[in-house]
């Protein structure tokens, strides 16, 4: 039978509203899931972030809590890319961004992306492109029902705003690829109190 520790969960909680409060979530991020239990053997994930022209307004797409991507020891990295902890920040600073990583097929690979930017009142903000494909163990079939002009699986535009930007997204494959939402700071703080509240009530109930 489960036995809740709420001194544990009232820690938790504390350490959530602690997180939100330093704004370490955000409105811009996005988890990404490839279900590769369809494709054979290994192969290559490809991940880019380029913009659609020149000039363009800086921004970033970071990747972080990445799994199924094996050991990232050899992965080749091209452009505006720099490995950061445990996962990678994108710039979109050159024409080409890319991080190309082998990997093994039939499990989940996943990570959360993160974009951001500096602001841009004009009305006609040129996007970036963070790009997602998978390839096969020679390095140049694409796998999955991808996109013919560019061999994406899935992929997202970052347009720049006077106030935070706009994320949009395309699935091509939705077979293999699918987004989620992180939750915002506003959602990690409701839940951090709503635990606080229930731990509370517990303790004055086994108090009385």
């Amino acid at each position: 039978m489960f036995k809740p520790n709420f001194s544990l969960t009232l820690r938790n909680a504390a350490l959530v509203l602690a997180l939100g409060a330093c704004g370490l979530a955000s409105a811009q991020t996005l988890h990404v899931e490839l279900n590769t239990a369809s494709l054979a053997n290994t192969g290559f994930i490809d991940l880019q972030f380029n913009p659609g022209n020149s000039p363009v307004v800086f921004a970033s797409a970071t990747i972080s809590h990445l799994n199924g991507f094996g050991d990232l020891s050899g992965v080749e990295l091209l452009g505006d890319v720099q490995q950061q902890g445990g996962g990678f920040v994108f710039g979109n600073t050159t024409s080409y961004n890319d991080l190309f990583q082998a990997i093994s097929f039939g499990g989940k690979v996943s990570f959360d992306v993160t974009f951001g930017g500096l602001p841009d009142p004009a009305a006609s903000g040129i996007e970036s492109k963070f790009a997602v494909s998978l390839y096969g163990a020679d390095r140049v079939t694409a796998l999955g029902n991808y996109k013919q002009l560019d061999g994406t699986l899935m992929s997202f535009s970052w347009a720049p705003t006077a106030g935070a930007g706009v994320v949009t997204s395309e699935i091509t494959d939705s077979t293999i690829a699918s987004i989620s939402a992180v939750p915002e700071p506003s959602s990690w703080a409701m839940l951090g109190a709503g635990v606080v509240l229930v731990g509370i009530a517990r303790r004055r109930k086994l108090a009385a």
